[in-house]
């Protein structure tokens, strides 16, 4: 299995093939990585084809997970999108090969390269960006039936990632864990976006005297009379999640997130709403976050901020509602302000699902700062910490996407990747369910972002969503981004709740979505995989 790698251009000769069982571990020493490479490439040379071989190649990819077969194109080169899942398979005529990378996971580019009818994969370290701190190690998993597909690929990463990480079945966990026996039952997770102030914000670098104006969508009150009319339609179970009931609205002032916001009805306002929801029977979680921070927080603190390579400190490309966001340092958040806000929103009353956006859809944040310093590998610790400690408090944990290093503190993801049907790249000739075929039964999820709301959407979507096994996602509020490069990703169509009517037909649709789901469903979600 001949692969090459390289420190900038020089060719790297200290790499070591093992076997263990049947499976090939490919060992690369990065001790004498000379201190200047900025650099490192490893092309995976056993795996290229050419234009015309029978085959494909099997990739992850946060936007959408695809195959590319080897067809004659026009050269090309595409940098998959983010880290997913640590893997990449190849199927040729014979034989299929899954590749997992088992070191160094949290800080690898991968690229597909077609350059004049030659396919090749290659595996790329930025060592401006990150450090190494561990040998390079890439497990090589053959599967010798000629008939084997992407499906047996992702079957047997399956394996390997359930005995790996103790994954326990859905169906396991619900025996013990009342909170999430409540959220396989066949009910809707329902998001209501309340209040927020205009995104991109005009001002980078808010104060209170400069921060722009709030937007009210819905009260708490009016919260209320939404699970009134679940009820008065029949909907016996939901979930609510409140998005921007913090002080100042949705990513407001991060992390600082009391006192409740005032506009909505205040803490009083809150505690009124939630015990009304469990006299309904209904549960009531909250959005939170704990991977940015806007200086106009109380509790901004400069030190606390991930430094990156550079010395500079690592900030978000856009700018959102609370002004510029700086990245907070896992460890601090996972030891310093995670705990405190959890004992607060946990007296509150909040149950379900705590949701900590974003933590679970990018790769682990590296810091290096001295004062505090963490690799990719020991902030996936901390984001896996911060998950259980909602477990622990709340009784279940949710956040934005499915990098499965969380896998193992996980119990909801709002979309595993953004797209299934559009932002296709022009590479990829198949979207594949590859996440869900090793994680269905495991982690409850959504497929993307175009399946949240499905039912208002086009019957594509609707199709998208039983396909790739779906649990019911709807979002009140869903477009409040205006124009910056990210807009509004879950789509133009939206519901809201702010008057008798937008209730009504809202949740009427969420009714016909429920009935709908529950005739292709068993009594309880089907969890088994």
């Amino acid at each position: 299995m001949k692969i090459t790698v390289k420190t900038d251009e020089q060719e790297y000769t200290q790499v070591t093939s093992l076997q263990e069982g049947s499976d090939t571990i490919l060992q690369i020493n990065t001790k004498n990585t000379p201190p200047s490479c900025k650099l490192l490439t490893i092309d995976l040379d056993f795996l290229s084809a050419h234009a015309g071989d029978e085959g494909y190649y099997v990739l992850p990819d946060d936007k959408v997970s695809f195959l590319t077969r080897f067809l004659p194109r026009e050269n090309t080169e595409f940098a998959v999108r983010g880290r997913l899942m640590p893997m990449l398979g190849a199927k040729f005529r014979d034989t299929a090969y899954l590749l997992v990378l088992e070191s160094m996971r949290y800080e690898y580019g991968m690229r597909l390269i077609v350059q004049n009818g030659k396919y090749s994969l290659r595996l790329q370290y930025n060592l401006t960006v990150f450090s190494l701190y561990e040998d390079i190690r890439i497990r090589v998993v053959t599967l010798k039936n000629p008939n084997a597909t992407y499906v047996d690929i992702a079957k047997a990463y399956r394996q390997l990632v359930i005995s790996r990480k103790g994954l326990l079945p859905l169906a396991q966990r619900v025996k013990t864990n009342p909170v999430l026996a409540y959220g396989t039952d066949n009910m809707p997770i329902i998001r209501v976006r309340m209040a927020w102030k205009p995104a991109p914000s005009p001002i980078a670098e808010q104060t209170p005297e400069t921060e722009p104006p709030l937007h009210v969508a819905c009260t708490f009150d009016q919260v209320r009379q939404l699970l009134d009319e679940l009820k008065r339609q029949g909907l016996e179970k939901a979930e609510i999640c409140l998005v921007g009931w913090n002080i100042r609205g949705h990513d407001g002032r991060w992390p600082q997130m009391f006192p409740v916001e005032d506009a909505l009805g205040g803490e009083e306002g809150l505690r009124q709403l939630i015990c009304h929801a469990k006299k309904l029977g209904y549960r009531i979680s909250c959005h939170t976050s704990n991977s940015e921070s806007y200086r106009i927080a109380n509790c901004f603190d400069e030190t606390d901020i991930v430094k990156k390579k550079d010395g500079n400190l690592s900030i978000n490309t856009d700018v959102w509602s609370g002004g510029r966001a700086y990245h907070l340092c896992p460890k601090i958040a996972c030891e310093q302000i995670l705990p405190d806000n959890l004992a607060k929103v946990k007296d509150i009353g909040f149950e379900g699902f705590h949701y900590i956006d974003v933590i679970s859809i990018v790769s682990p944040k590296t810091c290096f700062d001295p004062n505090h310093p963490s690799n990719g590998k020991q902030s996936a610790g901390y984001i896996n910490s911060m998950l259980q400690q909602a477990r622990d408090a709340i009784g279940g944990s949710g956040s934005e996407g499915a990098y499965d290093f969380a896998a193992e503190s996980l119990d909801f993801a709002l979309y595993t990747v953004f797209n299934t049907l559009n932002g296709k790249p022009e590479i990829a000739d198949l979207p594949i369910p590859l996440w869900q075929l090793v994680y269905h039964g495991y982690v409850l999820s959504n497929p993307s972002s175009e399946t949240v709301n499905y039912i208002i959407k086009k019957p594509h979507n609707r199709l998208k969503f039983y396909e790739y096994g779906g649990i019911p996602v709807m979002y009140y509020f869903t477009c409040f981004v205006g124009a910056n490069s990210v807009g509004d990703w879950m789509g133009s169509e939206d519901i809201y709740c702010d008057t008798d009517e937008h209730r009504r037909s809202s949740v009427a649709k969420i009714k016909t979505m429920m009935e709908e789901y529950r005739a292709f469903s068993p009594p309880a979600v089907s969890l088994h995989g």
